[in-house]
């Protein structure tokens, strides 16, 4: 839908273009060069308009892209605990299969229900047809630490399904405690999030936009240690640049680097002094040792030469 807007938001203008340059040509102006025009259509490059690329940047300077709000993995697991199945159960589907697979809005909208295979101790899901062009595939398991059986809410919302349908969209209305033959739009599978933020009380609910099923999947995964590769591969990107900024801002990644940059390094400090039996601690740890601080210093030494 948004797409939609944006291209006839693009062709209005396009169009009001094409009318003054009309009017320019009737007075003899006949070249479209980069004094007069950026050109969206017909295979014009704009890359060599040095002074519109100039232009550009100098305007976009300063300027910081609204980015959807992101889910905890406590706010995941508080909402599929305690939004009641009678009312949010296609909500929590949605929410497990767009985080589970980094999907974005459109993927859940196409989605068949022949994409979607049990295979007893995890579901596996196909995507065949993204936006990307890259079709992918995951796996929806039970996880250790998780107080949610995500499986089992997905085969509930499964076994819900009408017999006989002549259409073969995967999530479908549900009302009454019982799926429809109306398939879900993707205006609907959009406002996930934000329902799963007002449900949760938090903050600017609105903010929580359908982009943050994919933002909070990947930032998860980012905040675990994953590559580059892995999330390229978990997000179907062709380029390492949007793979890349997850990383960078990965909470996990920045703490890391702080304990790197200025926590203690691997080396044994005594707490006694003398030749008596001496306590060492190691990285703030404290580590039992029958040996003097004197037999202490001469290990240390053996083994950096060893292993150089």
């Amino acid at each position: 839908m948004q797409e939609t807007k944006s291209r006839e938001h693009y062709e209005k203008v396009f169009a009001e273009f094409n009318e003054w340059r009309e009017k320019r040509e009737k007075r003899g102006v006949m070249t479209i060069n980069e004094e007069v025009t950026i050109k969206v259509y017909k295979n014009t490059d704009i890359g060599k308009y040095s002074k519109i690329t100039a232009y550009l940047k100098s305007e976009s300077r300063g300027h910081t892209p609204k980015k959807a709000a992101i889910l905890e993995r406590a706010h995941i697991e508080e909402f599929l605990t305690r939004a009641c199945e009678k009312e949010y159960l296609m909500i929590k589907v949605a929410l497990i299969m767009g985080i589970f697979a980094a999907s974005r809005c459109c993927d859940l909208t196409n989605l068949k229900s022949t994409d979607v295979k049990d295979a007893g101790s995890y579901l596996l899901v196909s995507i065949p047809d993204t936006k990307t062009g890259i079709s992918r595939k995951f796996t929806i398991i039970i996880e250790e630490g998780f107080c949610v059986n995500a499986i089992e809410i997905c085969r509930k919302y499964i076994s819900l399904r009408p017999i006989h349908l002549t259409q073969d969209r995967s999530f479908l209305r549900y009302m009454n405690q019982k799926c429809t033959s109306q398939p879900v739009g993707i205006n609907t599978l959009e406002k996930v999030p934000s329902i799963v933020a007002s449900l949760l009380n938090l903050p600017n609910a609105e903010l929580y936009t359908g982009h943050c099923m994919r933002r909070t999947s990947t930032t998860l995964l980012a905040n675990k240690g994953a590559d580059l590769t892995t999330i390229k591969r978990r997000g179907g990107w062709k380029s390492s640049a949007v793979a890349e900024s997850y990383i960078e801002d990965s909470i996990s990644n920045k703490l890391d680097i702080a304990r790197k940059v200025q926590g203690e390094s691997n080396v044994m400090r005594s707490e006694n002094d003398g030749n008596n039996p001496t306590r060492v601690v190691i990285n703030g740890k404290e580590v039992a040792c029958e040996k003097t601080k004197n037999e202490m210093c001469i290990t240390i030494n053996v083994n950096v030469n060893v292993n150089k």
